[in-house]
């Protein structure tokens, strides 16, 4: 399991025995933690909600705390001028160029993190930190 904070993303030990252990003794289970700065954080919700090929700004503002606009103002109109998003009332829509190359881009997130996360808790339960490269 995951837990995803207002600065961290938080990951569970894959170890079931020593995720008892960690709870029997009345702490966390918690293997891996990224720290978010407050822009890493907003990109990493954009990142996921890219997937539904729609981001509402007023549901970005909810979560991160801060306007899309004042954040990824010059980003987005980038994006529009090269046709990769499209703007539906107050929300975006991922165009078809955008979401191909948002796959490609995940695919390649998959492998380096998610793959790597996954190999390391599988080998201990409570690894020291977890490097990309």
């Amino acid at each position: 399991a995951t837990t995803l904070l207002d600065d961290s993303f938080k990951i569970n030990t894959f170890s079931i025995e020593e995720y008892s252990k960690r709870i029997d003794a009345l702490r966390l289970p918690t293997a891996l933690t990224m720290q978010f700065t407050p822009r890493q954080r907003a990109a990493y919700f954009l990142f996921w909600n890219a997937y539904t090929l729609h981001i509402d700004p007023r549901r970005f503002e909810a979560v991160v705390g801060r306007p899309l606009a004042k954040l990824y103002g010059a980003e987005f109109a980038l994006a529009r001028l090269l046709g990769y998003l499209k703007k539906d009332g107050e929300s975006y829509v991922l165009t078809a160029k955008a979401a191909a190359l948002y796959h490609y881009v995940e695919q390649a997130y998959t492998s380096a993190y998610i793959d790597k996360m996954w190999h390391v808790l599988r080998e201990e339960a409570f690894p020291e930190g977890m490097k990309l490269e």
